[in-house]
């Protein structure tokens, strides 16, 4: 059975702006060892390589109430603020896992062996 949930936000600096959103993200980042049930796993913030100003951020979650703890956060609530202060875009969501592929020769969390393609 596939479980779990992803947060994405999708973030789009203003110019020169850059380097103050990530400095933004890893705050934000440092603030989630706050909560009971932190992502499970890595946080990531990617860059678009046609779009430089084009940024999605994702974690993985347990739960969607682990995911829905960030808003009664004071510390993250201000941390997702200063991001979004960097940016022209900023809109967060969070999404159902409803599908997986498993490549190499490991198990996934929750015991799935990999499958050869």
């Amino acid at each position: 059975m596939v479980e779990g949930f992803y947060s994405l936000g999708v973030l789009r600096t203003k110019s020169g702006k850059e380097r103050e959103l990530l400095a933004a993200w890893q705050a934000l980042c440092d603030g989630f060892a706050q909560l009971d049930h932190p992502p499970e796993g890595s946080v990531t913030l990617v860059q678009s390589t046609t779009e430089p100003s084009l940024h999605y951020s994702f974690a993985p979650w347990r739960t969607l109430e682990d995911f829905q703890a960030i808003w009664s956060n004071p510390r993250l609530l201000e941390g997702f603020r200063k991001m979004a202060d960097c940016c022209s875009e900023a809109t967060p969501g969070v999404f159902r896992v409803v599908g997986k592929a498993i490549y190499g020769p490991k198990e996934d969390e929750h015991g799935d062996r990999a499958v050869k393609r």
